[in-house]
């Protein structure tokens, strides 16, 4: 083979290379993606089975908080946006949204940009386009399915510094528990049972929302091995299974949204019979129910101990219990408040300076709260005037009013003594 042949092969490999190496290049950026977006799914899978098999007694079988859920009252829920890194944009749509719409109207674009991620209901979508107060969204992103959206829905957007926040909030607290809660420390470190990296997967799984695998996962724990052998009206007490030596008095069932408790077993017995039950409880209705419904148990949890200590944090004392009443006649300022799921209805409370204030607290579920008022929320704390911490008590829908002098204008802080670390927020006079 001659020189000129040689350099001719040669230049023609080299070029051939370099076409490669350029392809290769370009593919690398979304190849590196996606292997980000398996790596991210994994993680929340793995998070998942953690959850159905470790969280979900206290918060619920999907995030939805242990209220709403059936399960420990005082349980947050966890399918909250800002749990996932978005923020109220202070605007809502103006009209219904159907799931087939690229444009969607709305009252307020003022935090809203374009590249965006914005949340509606439970769907994530990427704003493309802002003119005037018409959005142009690219639908269904990330693991999220299109729906329909009703007028009024509060639209939220994704910010980086939300999202971090989010992901320290949740390390800390499955970290090293709640003080003053039943959230109890986690890590191998403090005394718990999981690593730091099966902690950071229940983080991804928060923060992605995927309670659609959770779901999954709680499906397959939980279901029975025996079947309905005859449909179910909303008035059936005594319902015909086939493998009645699957059931124990006084367990929680699940059939489809409808949760029963197990009243009667025939003692000894095996295959087909009858067992007695209680229909509609934790908060469900009685429902119809065909013999091709799948059974499963709704475990229950334990009544948990309070933390106490972790992590360096030390409980505080809560409020006395006592008794909540009213005090009528009034005549200084009035400003109300409420709780429910372990939240306060709000994280600001405004008066003007001068007189006496009424607290108005009403605790709307069956867990102990309080209201009161400190002058900052350093330890140890003081009150803010005399009768500016309320008595401890419970729900549902009981009403205390707390009446004090209010102080000067500036900034103070209210909170749960039972709950210091969930529920706090600003007193402002002004």
């Amino acid at each position: 083979m001659n020189t000129r042949k040689q350099v001719l092969i040669m230049s023609a490999l080299l070029l051939v290379m370099l076409v490669v190496t350029a392809g290769y290049a370009a593919w690398y950026p979304s190849r590196a993606s996606d292997a980000e977006d398996h790596f991210e799914e994994a993680s929340a899978e793995r998070g998942s089975i953690t959850f159905a098999r470790q969280c979900r007694l206290c918060h619920g079988d999907t995030g939805e908080g242990g209220a709403l859920g059936g399960r420990l009252a005082a349980a947050p829920p966890l399918n909250r946006p800002d749990l996932q890194g978005f923020v109220d944009t202070e605007a809502v749509l103006e009209q219904e949204m159907n799931t087939n719409a690229v444009t969607v109207e709305v009252d307020n674009v003022e935090n809203i940009e374009v590249g965006q991620v914005i949340l509606i209901d439970e769907e994530r979508m990427e704003v493309r386009d802002i003119d005037g107060t018409t959005l142009t969204v690219k639908r269904a992103v990330e693991h999220t399915e299109a729906t329909g959206h009703f007028a009024d829905a509060v639209v939220y957007g994704f910010t980086e510094k939300a999202y971090n926040d989010a992901v320290r909030l949740i390390t800390n607290t499955i970290t090293c528990g709640r003080v003053g809660t039943a959230m109890p420390a986690w890590a191998q470190e403090q005394g718990g049972p999981l690593s730091e990296e099966q902690i950071r997967q229940l983080m991804v799984l928060i923060t992605t929302a995927r309670w659609d695998l959770v779901e999954h996962h709680n499906d397959i724990e939980d279901k029975v091995s025996a079947s309905l052998l005859e449909p179910m009206t909303p008035d059936t007490r005594t319902i015909r299974v086939s493998a009645v030596e699957r059931f124990n008095d006084e367990e929680a069932l699940r059939i489809g949204e409808e949760r029963l408790r197990v009243k009667e077993v025939p003692t000894g017995a095996t295959g087909p019979g009858l067992i007695q039950v209680e229909r509609g409880i934790l908060g469900t209705f009685a429902e119809d129910h065909g013999t091709d419904s799948t059974l499963y148990k709704f475990p229950e949890p334990s009544n948990p101990a309070t933390l106490e200590s972790s992590c360096g944090q030390t409980a505080r004392a809560p409020a006395p219990q006592g008794t909540p009443g009213t005090i009528e006649p009034f005549t200084g300022q009035t400003v109300e408040i409420s709780a429910l799921n372990v939240s306060f209805s709000t994280d600001e409370l405004q008066v003007n300076v001068g007189g006496q204030v009424r607290i108005r607290f009403t605790n709307n579920e069956p867990v102990l709260h309080n209201f009161a008022v400190y002058k900052d929320d350093s330890a140890p704390l003081e009150p803010v005037a005399p009768g500016s911490v309320g008595v401890t008590f419970e729900g549902p829908n009981v009403v205390d009013d707390t009446v004090f002098d209010i102080p000067a204008a500036g900034e103070y802080f209210f909170r749960c003594d039972v709950h210091p670390t969930l529920m706090t927020g600003e007193f402002i006079v002004r």
